[in-house]
């Protein structure tokens, strides 16, 4: 995995080289951008960049204006949207690759609602909860992921792994798993809703993407969270709240989770995680292209 990520939403880009020193990371090179309304729509279906030739002279401002050069290998965090990513929990474990494939895929199409011959699929084995063998699955249409790769490779930039922004986002949670188990949440939010991840041990234990508006956003993750009170059985109290978004959203969305879990877990920051960003620094516009460019150590 390359140090240099990229993390790419309707509303900006960021673009960071972390260097790792006695267990935290620093940045070497950052870039941010804000880009012009419009010019990328997240789809899950359809392309996202709406005029390709004024998306690869953004690319190329932000790598000229943080010093990156003309050609980079990189990891992308794709728009909040653009990807689907789910666990997969099966009901016994599969005789063969073929039957994994076609027992994921029938999954797949349940539960997102789309062909799976028009997807781009990758499946990692997860340890069994309850007895259950579980998978961790993120598929990304055809159409998306080829404009993507498309634009890359116009630029001469080898791009390596693509990934959905809360699963670049929730790496910084895998690295604080304990040894005690205790379960850790990732809330990323973004223009149409929010994505909650919750981590057991280093694991993606639930996923679930909610579409709401703003002002719908605490009652929705407060339902969420009674849900996962009451049926996924923690043995003990969450333990960590990472809520990738503006200030205020932190503080709202905070207090709903706490809220319906009737304790306080610890919020976490970048200096907690192991980030050295100066406090102003906006984490939430970084935390996806940091969070994995951490892949490479």
């Amino acid at each position: 995995m390359p140090r240099v990520s990229l993390a790419i939403s309707p509303a900006h880009l960021a673009l960071v080289e972390l260097q790792k020193r006695s267990g935290s990371f620093n940045p070497k090179r950052v870039g941010l951008q804000t880009l012009p309304p419009d010019l990328v729509r997240a789809s899950l279906t359809e392309p996202n960049i709406v005029n390709e030739a004024a998306f690869i002279d953004q690319l190329q401002s932000i790598a000229e204006k943080a010093d990156f050069g003309r050609k980079l290998t990189l990891s992308v965090s794709l728009p909040e949207g653009s990807a689907r990513s789910l666990v997969v929990a099966l009901d016994q474990k599969p005789n063969s690759h073929e039957e994994l494939k076609q027992m994921l895929e029938w999954k797949i199409t349940r539960i997102a609602n789309l062909k799976t011959s028009d997807l781009r699929i990758n499946q990692r084995q997860l340890s069994d909860e309850n007895g259950q063998p579980r998978w961790l699955v993120a598929a990304i249409h055809e159409q998306v992921l080829g404009q993507y790769e498309r634009i890359f490779s116009d630029l001469g930039w080898q791009a390596g792994a693509m990934l959905p922004q809360h699963l670049s986002e929730a790496e910084w949670l895998v690295r604080r798993a304990g040894a005690d188990g205790s379960d850790q949440i990732l809330v990323s939010i973004y223009e149409e809703g929010f994505v909650v991840v919750i981590l057991r041990n280093d694991e993606p234990l639930f996923i679930r993407e909610v579409t709401c508006s703003k002002t719908e956003q605490e009652d929705e993750l407060f339902r969420l969270m009674i849900f996962y009170r009451d049926r996924l059985q923690p043995s003990k109290p969450l333990a960590n709240m990472l809520i990738v978004g503006e200030p205020n959203e932190q503080v709202s969305l905070g207090q709903a989770i706490s809220s319906a879990l009737e304790h306080t877990p610890q919020k976490l920051a970048p200096l907690s995680l192991g980030l050295n960003i100066e406090q102003s620094a906006p984490f939430h516009r970084l935390a996806a292209a940091t969070g994995l460019a951490t892949l490479a150590y």
